[in-house]
């Protein structure tokens, strides 16, 4: 079999494996492809979403790793090499603990590769790209990711009546099945129980951090708002990594990723890079009606049904 490996430096091959091998066996096989010490212990995981191998006298066939799979390789109890120490007391006495530094905005270095900022386009949608990029690796899905919405809202009346909707179901149901109708809080809970995986929400002007589906799930995936537009977050190899490298999701029993996210948060708000949305002012282009903040523009599109708005001075 040959398989793809991804790891901190990089990328390997491996095209010798048999479906008989066991997992230990392809551990060791792995360490002698990328260079690590027979005394180091690594973590294999695969998969959609990537969940870790551990009985390691498995045969490959048994733990379900086929021809042409890429598996994602982490370090296991390994002390931060010499070098990287070297990096790390260079960055702000204020950095999170487990990052080296911020390599170039939107980009920060930790013990594990580079937390990338990934941009979504800015047509309205960006929040059910940004899902669908941490999810499925896919930003074209954002009409099945509405329509995940729209059964979660009909599944769930209590939960989501009229009240918490702030207009009638069957009218909210209705908008935001709109390709220009925008996204919130309400839709990350509803992406995060049908999903079953944690959705860490940074606020770029504030740092806070929403958790949804906080101590349900045992991944979390991580997107960015800056008050007007999500993003999200992946990590790579290298800083220069193309997006197919990308990991979007993350054992929420691992800090050095949340702690890379705040960093990098920290970062975007230096450089004043978010929206007051209590604030800023926006005209809706189908009516031209000046707005402030999101409540007003959110008010309006629930009344007039309008949702193309553009931001100004």
């Amino acid at each position: 079999m040959r398989l793809r490996i991804r790891h901190a430096e990089g990328m390997a091959t491996l095209s010798d494996a048999k479906q008989e091998d066991t997992v230990a066996m392809l551990k060791d096989a792995i360490k002698n492809a990328i260079s690590l010490s027979a005394a180091q212990d690594i973590q294999i995981s695969g998969g959609y979403p990537p969940k870790p191998f551990n009985d390691i006298n498995m045969d490959l066939k048994a733990a379900g790793i086929r021809d042409g799979d890429t598996l994602n390789i982490k370090l296991v109890g390994t002390p931060v090499p010499q070098q990287q120490q070297q990096l790390s007391s260079t960055a702000s006495s204020n950095a999170p603990s487990g990052t080296l530094k911020t390599l170039k905005e939107g980009s920060v270095q930790t013990v594990n590769g580079v937390l990338q900022l990934r941009v979504m386009e800015d047509d309205n949608s960006c929040l059910f790209r940004s899902i669908g990029y941490v999810l499925r690796r896919d930003t074209t899905i954002s009409p099945e990711l509405r329509q995940v919405i729209v059964n979660g809202i009909k599944k769930d009346p209590d939960m989501y009546s009229d009240v918490t909707l702030g207009q009638p179901r069957d009218k909210y149901m209705e908008w935001i099945q709109k390709p220009n109708s925008w996204g919130g809080a309400i839709e990350l809970a509803i992406f995060s129980t049908y999903f079953g995986v944690e959705i860490d929400s940074i606020d770029v002007q504030t740092g806070r951090i929403d958790k949804f589906g906080e101590g349900l799930f045992d991944e979390r995936v991580l997107i960015v708002y800056s008050g007007i537009h999500y993003d999200a977050l992946a990590l790579t190899p290298t800083v220069d990594s193309p997006p197919d490298f990308d990991q979007t999701r993350f054992p929420v029993s691992e800090d050095f990723v949340l702690n890379a996210a705040k960093q990098l948060v920290d970062g975007l708000r230096k450089s004043h890079k978010f929206t007051d949305i209590a604030n800023f002012t926006l005209k809706c282009q189908q009516c031209n009606m000046g707005l402030k903040g999101e409540k007003d523009a959110q008010n309006h599109a629930a009344t007039t049904g309008h949702t193309r708005f553009t931001e100004y001075a």
